[in-house]
């Protein structure tokens, strides 16, 4: 496999509600997930996301949003990626800082052999105010439910959010 030289930096965002999430998961246990992948200048590559799922929480729809980051990354022929997540402790377990529960097993050992399949993966942590473009991703496919992908053109209900991300001064 050839990897890929620019580096590809993606967002990911586990979303179970926009709001009151961790009241809301012991009720529904439905959510969702997004990620969207930039190159190294900021330049929308892909997005995607899946809504309306079972989720046993918030941590676990993190993981799955890792999941689906690096699976497209792989079908994208990417070989250098930087996972960013606003989940400190799915950073500490993926970096092997800190052990993971048990119930994790099943998506962190997926996760390990997607990584096998890059040149490198970086996971980093951001704070939620810089994942924004993710968060709106998974927001929507959230609410209208089902699998979404996006290719190199970004929805137009994304395109400001993204043009915010890298200070360019066009909006629609």
């Amino acid at each position: 496999m050839g990897c890929v030289d620019s580096m590809s930096s993606l967002e990911v965002r586990g979303l179970v509600e926009t709001t009151k999430k961790s009241t809301r998961i012991n009720e529904t246990r439905r959510g969702g997930f997004g990620w969207v992948a930039r190159d190294f200048a900021g330049i929308f590559k892909g997005a995607g996301g899946v809504g309306n799922i079972c989720c046993e929480s918030s941590f676990m729809a993190e993981a799955e949003a890792v999941r689906a980051a690096l699976v497209a990354c792989v079908e994208r022929g990417f070989g250098f990626v930087q996972i960013e997540t606003d989940s400190k402790v799915l950073v500490d377990i993926l970096t092997c800082v800190s052990l993971p529960e048990a119930a994790m097993e099943g998506v962190l050992w997926d996760i390990h052999h997607l990584k096998l399949q890059l040149c490198s993966v970086k996971f980093l942590f951001t704070p939620c105010s810089c994942n924004g473009v993710a968060h709106l991703v998974t927001t929507h496919v959230t609410r209208v439910g089902g699998c979404h992908m996006w290719d190199y053109f970004e929805p137009e209900w994304l395109f400001n959010a993204l043009a915010f991300d890298v200070n360019i001064s066009i909006r629609i």
